[in-house]
C-alpha cells in the first residue's frame, strides 16, 4: 500500500504549475519520490506543502442497509484526506471487521478492540494501530459482536460511553472516521451520539432508500430522546450512468424535501476500481492512472472536509504574512 499525491494533482489543487510545485518542494526540502518517471509524495509532504487546518470532526458512516459501500467509502476518504495532510483515525465497529482485515490488511488477533475499552477499561490509546504516516486504526473483530449486550447489560449511558472515550482523541487527529455495522443497535446509537456528522451512503435500489428512511427516522428519535442534533449527509453511491434506475433514484433524492438538503453534490460512480484495489491490498490512490473512482472520492473528500475553503484561508494567511514581511 503506497497511496500517492502526484505533482500534477498538487499543482491543480494549488493552482500553480508542476514546476511551481517542484520549486516549493525543493525550497522547503520536502521528501518526494519518483516512479515510472512520475513524481509523487505522501502525507508528510502534503502536510507541510498544503498547510491546511482541519476542523477536528468525527464522521460516522452508517446505513441500516448493508452492501451500500459504506466501508469502501470510509477507507477511500481516509486515504484521500490523509494525502491532503490530515491526520486520520479510523475506528472499525463492525464485527465483520472488513475495514480492518479487508481494507487495511490488519490481523486483529490478540489486539485490543472497542469491546476491551468498554468492558475491561483498556485505555483507548492502547487499541490504536499505525497504518501509514498520519493514518491510524482502531481495529475490530468478531468479539465486538457482544458490544451491544455489554452496553445494555452494563447500563452504560449511550450518549457518553463512546463520546467520553473518543472525544479526547480530537487533540491528536484532524478527522476521525467511524465505520458502523448495518444495524439499529446500542453500539450504533452510541456512535451516532458521538458524531459531528453522519455519512449515509445510499445506492440506486429501493431497499437502500428504505434503509435511509429508517435511519433518518431513527436519528430523529435519538435526537428527541437525548435532546441533541445529529446532522446527516447522504452520499449517492454506485451511480451507473447507463442504468435508468440510477438516474431515477438520484432524481428522487434531489427532488425530495426531506433528502435534498442532506444530499452531498458529489456522488460516486459505479466502477470496479474499489474492490479491485482492496483485493490487491492497495488503495485507488496507489495507481498513477486517472480514474473516475479517484476523481469522485477526491471531490467527496473536498466537500466533506471543506478543503477548498480551508485552502482559501491558508492562502489569505500566507498573503498577510508575505505583506508583513515585505513591510506593507
Amino acid at each position: 500500500m503506497e497511496p500517492k499525491m502526484t505533482i500534477s494533482e498538487a499543482a491543480a489543487f494549488l493552482n500553480i504549475s508542476p514546476q511551481g510545485v517542484h520549486k516549493r518542494v525543493k525550497s522547503q526540502n520536502l521528501p518526494i519520490k519518483r516512479k515510472q518517471n512520475r513524481f509523487y509524495f505522501g502525507h508528510e509532504t502534503s502536510q507541510l506543502l498544503f498547510m491546511l487546518t482541519f476542523s477536528n470532526k468525527i464522521y460516522v458512516f452508517q446505513n441500516i442497509k448493508g452492501g451500500v459501500g459504506k466501508t469502501e467509502m470510509t477507507y477511500s476518504v481516509a486515504i484521500r484526506a490523509n494525502l491532503y495532510g490530515a491526520k486520520v483515525l479510523c475506528i472499525d465497529l463492525d464485527l465483520q471487521g472488513n475495514l480492518t482485515k479487508g481494507c487495511f490488511r490488519v490481523n486483529p488477533k490478540n489486539k485490543p478492540i472497542m469491546l476491551d475499552v468498554i468492558k475491561d477499561g483498556v485505555p483507548i490509546e492502547d487499541t490504536i494501530i499505525n497504518i501509514l504516516p498520519g493514518l491510524d486504526l482502531i481495529p475490530s473483530d468478531l468479539d465486538n459482536g457482544v458490544l451491544d449486550n455489554t452496553l445494555m447489560l452494563g447500563r452504560f449511558p449511550l450518549d457518553r460511553v463512546y463520546k467520553d472515550k473518543i472525544d479526547p482523541l480530537r487533540k491528536k487527529y484532524d478527522i476521525i472516521l467511524i465505520d458502523c455495522p448495518p444495524a439499529l443497535t446500542a453500539s450504533v446509537t452510541a456512535a451516532a451520539l458521538t458524531a459531528d456528522e453522519i455519512i449515509a451512503p445510499v445506492t440506486p435500489d429501493e431497499h437502500s432508500i428504505s434503509g435511509l428512511k429508517l435511519l433518518c427516522n431513527e436519528i430523529k428519535d435519538i435526537e428527541s430522546k437525548y435532546k441533541t442534533t445529529i446532522p446527516i449527509k447522504i452520499v449517492f453511491n454506485k451511480f451507473d450512468v447507463r442504468n435508468n434506475l440510477s438516474h431515477e433514484k438520484l432524481t428522487y433524492l434531489r427532488n425530495s424535501e426531506d433528502f435534498e438538503p442532506k444530499l452531498y453534490s458529489s456522488y460516486i460512480r459505479y466502477v470496479q476500481d474499489f474492490p479491485n484495489a482492496i483485493n490487491n491490498g492497495q488503495t485507488i490512490f496507489d495507481s498513477f492512472k486517472e480514474t473516475a473512482a479517484k476523481e469522485d472520492i477526491d471531490l467527496l473528500t473536498k466537500e466533506m472536509l471543506g478543503i477548498e475553503a480551508l485552502k482559501q484561508k491558508t492562502n489569505e494567511k500566507e498573503f498577510i504574512k508575505s505583506r508583513a514581511c515585505s513591510g506593507f
